[in-house]
């Protein structure tokens, strides 16, 4: 039983078994993942022995992503299971495949805020998939016609904006094993909004 976390965007939890989705749990959440996190793991969970943990990694918020990790790598340690990681522009790019099975090729892209951009580029094997990266608009340089989907992909001038949805954690079943073994921690793709004064 694999149970996956998604905090960079949204709070989705899921319970895979395999390729079949056991019990999910995924809203949309603007504040609040400290609070809900737990009991949505609970209540996914239920009285099933969870084998392995797997959270997303980001980009995304900075504090739904430490707290996403903070929580699954204390689960991982009080369940002695072990936590690995995924991007959420994969998961991202996952659904939008799963959606589309005639899509080679896809951008995932997601709002950072400040006029800017995550973006990455995936084929549907996974096999050629370019690094995260962030920009402002104006300087993300795609080529004409380019397939986007995610919840930052409409703000993409002349693509093909498929689903705006943000991650969701049971996409994981649609990724091939490489693409969630991971290190569990951040990746940081651009400074924080909030500064110390």
């Amino acid at each position: 039983m694999l149970l996956v976390i998604e905090t960079a965007f949204a709070l989705s939890v899921a319970l895979l078994d395999d390729d079949r989705i056991v019990a999910e749990e995924h809203r949309e959440v603007g504040r609040g993942h400290a609070e809900a996190l737990m009991p949505a793991v609970a209540a996914v969970v239920g009285n099933s022995r969870v084998t392995e943990i797997v959270v997303d990694i980001g980009p995304g918020s900075f504090t739904g992503l430490r707290i996403g990790i903070a929580a699954a790598r204390a689960l991982g340690l009080a369940w002695g299971v072990p936590v690995t990681g995924v991007g959420s522009l994969s998961l991202i790019a996952a659904a939008a495949f799963a959606a589309d099975p005639s899509l080679a090729a896809v951008t995932a892209v997601a709002d950072a805020g400040r006029g800017q951009v995550y973006w990455q580029s995936s084929d549907r094997d996974f096999a050629e998939t370019g690094e995260a990266a962030a920009g402002a608009l104006g300087t993300i340089a795609l080529p004409p016609s380019t397939t986007c989907a995610g919840p930052g992909a409409a703000l993409i001038p002349g693509a093909q904006c498929l689903d705006p949805a943000p991650p969701r954690a049971a996409s994981l079943r649609h990724l091939p094993r490489s693409a969630w073994s991971l290190p569990p921690v951040p990746l940081y793709l651009r400074a924080p909004d909030a500064v110390a004064a």
